[in-house]
């Protein structure tokens, strides 16, 4: 029972200085990660004084409203992804037995990586203008692979609808995803010598913004995620932060490697690399960030972030 507002630019009213426009992709992302959450989406037109609606607002708005109309069992009457949060290429809404996979950053390789699905799948098929496909899948390891074409068969979000033999039931653990990157915010962490809260700012006149971080941390402060590997290899890995002056963070794997940056400046909320970690063999592992030097009360985490450094 909640809702989320949000404007076609960054302003709310009309401002001629904003040329800053969602684009298609960018507003059905955001409606379909408000639904997958359980939420409802608000989005806010600021016309002209006349009435009219800026003419690339209009056209993005058009966009999406035709995506809308092809795929409606997407978004309306459903409800949040089992899992509770985004998945590197898209996001999951639910209808009863159906699971709807919208994938936003399509696969080039044909498979699609869905971790910690507990639920029997009994079909899925692939939805696309004029028609359906059926895809195949396997189980491995704890996720599901579907076997999909090479190339997206919707430029904005392309859609996979898996049909369950029960209600869908997830483990919510971050899985590691083995061919693209892997970002796991700071509000899924847990936090010791430390605070997670959420901070908003305003840029221009009614932009506001927002983010949940850590921040204030102590020398021994941790944040800490699960995460899901199926893929052993090196993984790059970053940070997103902001701070004041030097910064040098640290990454550490439960009993294994240690990782650290030793002369960068600050950024705000900028995506900065750590460097390679490896997970030796398939599995769960404890993965931690730590601000190791620099102002503690000023240095703040969103997310962390994991490549594979090599594809084979």
């Amino acid at each position: 029972m909640w809702e989320t507002v949000d404007t076609t630019n960054d302003s709310w009213a009309y401002a001629w200085y904003d040329n800053y426009w969602k684009t298609p992709k960018e507003i059905l992302h955001r409606l379909v990660a408000t639904v997958g959450r359980g939420g409802t989406y608000m989005l806010n037109i600021g016309p002209r004084g006349d009435g009219t609606v800026p003419a690339r607002a209009a056209r993005a708005l058009r966009a999406a409203g035709q995506w809308i109309k092809r795929y409606p069992q997407v978004v309306y009457g459903t409800g949040p992804s089992p899992w509770g949060h985004a998945m590197p290429w898209g996001d999951a809404t639910v209808k009863d037995k159906r699971l709807y996979l919208v994938i936003f950053d399509w696969p080039n390789s044909g498979a699609l990586y869905l971790p910690g699905l507990k639920t029997p799948i009994a079909s899925a098929r692939l939805l696309k203008p004029g028609g359906t496909q059926n895809i195949t899948f396997r189980n491995t390891q704890g996720w599901t692979v579907f076997d999909v074409p090479a190339a997206a068969p919707e430029p904005l979000a392309s859609v996979l609808e898996v049909t369950l033999k029960g209600k869908p039931q997830a483990d919510t653990t971050h899985g590691v995803d083995p061919q693209g990157e892997t970002q796991i915010l700071a509000l899924f962490a847990e936090v010791t010598g430390a605070q997670k809260n959420k901070k908003r700012w305003m840029e221009k006149f009614g932009e506001w913004k927002h983010v949940y971080r850590v921040s204030d941390w102590k020398t021994d402060g941790k944040a800490t995620w699960q995460v899901d590997v199926l893929k052993p290899g090196d993984y790059n890995v970053s940070l997103s932060y902001a701070g004041e002056g030097r910064v040098v963070w640290g990454v550490d794997v439960q009993g294994g490697q240690h990782i650290q940056n030793q002369q960068n400046s600050s950024h705000n909320y900028q995506k900065f690399p750590i460097g390679w970690i490896h997970f030796p063999k398939p599995g769960r592992y404890t993965l931690s960030a730590s601000c190791l030097e620099g102002d503690l009360k000023q240095a703040s985490l969103k997310a962390i972030h994991l490549e594979p450094a090599m594809l084979d």
